[in-house]
Formats: C-alpha cells, structure tokens, sequence
C-alpha cells in the first residue's frame, strides 16, 4: 500500500496559531455567552427573587474575557519585535493578532462590565 504524500500546499496548523485564534475569539465569545445566559436566567431570577446567578454568569465571562487578554499579552510578549536579515518582519502577524485580541479582550470586559450595573443597581423584575 503506498504511503500517502504530504501536499506541501496544505499548512501546518501550529500551537500558537490556536492560542492566537482562542485570544482573538475570548471576548466576543464570553460578551456573547454574557448576554444569553442572562437574558435566559432572568425570568427564573425574577420568580425567586435573587439575582446571584446572574451576577455568577457576569463574573464568568468576565473571567473568560481577561483569560482571553491576559492569553493575547503573553502571545505578544513572547514573540521578539524585529526583522529578518532580508528585512521581512518576523512575526508582525503574530504580534499584530496578539496585540489586537488583548486589546479587544479588555474592551469586551469592560462592556461586560457596563452591562452589570444594571443588576447591581435595579432591584431583578424592574
């Protein structure tokens, strides 16, 4: 049976690229869970009486959303700023996705944020 060959055409998906594309897609992720999960569990709030979940719900993807940023600095921080011997930029894509999922990680918190004062302020039927 012959061995298959390798298509040199077909990349390799590598490790960063995943950790890359898991920080790029962390905040937009944990704003969305954010908004389903609480519109969902507010009429069970509502009926009991306590808010709790929905300050937990918060609280996660809050947690996700910095886990995304802090993921997203470490990317950009790990690789070195600088240029090969024939002047291409050796991994200003790497730093550019790495720097613009951290920025827009803390940016998605921030809205997750901005989107609890509201349980925090208003008593949970209003």
């Amino acid at each position: 049976m012959a061995k298959p060959i390798d298509d040199p055409r077909e990349p390799e998906i590598e490790r960063r690229d995943v950790l890359l594309w898991l920080s790029v897609l962390a905040g937009p992720f944990a704003w969305a869970m954010h908004e389903q999960v609480s519109y969902m569990l507010t009429p069970t709030a509502c009926d009991s009486g306590r808010h709790v979940l929905l300050h937990l719900v918060s609280l996660l993807a809050l947690l996700i959303a910095l886990a995304g940023a802090a993921l997203g600095w470490s990317r950009f921080k790990a690789f070195p700023e600088g240029s090969t011997e024939k002047g291409d930029p050796e991994g200003s894509r790497i730093r550019f996705m790495a720097l613009s999922a951290a920025t827009s990680c803390v940016f998605f918190a921030l809205v997750i944020l901005a989107t609890e004062v509201p349980n925090l302020v208003l008593r949970v039927c209003d």
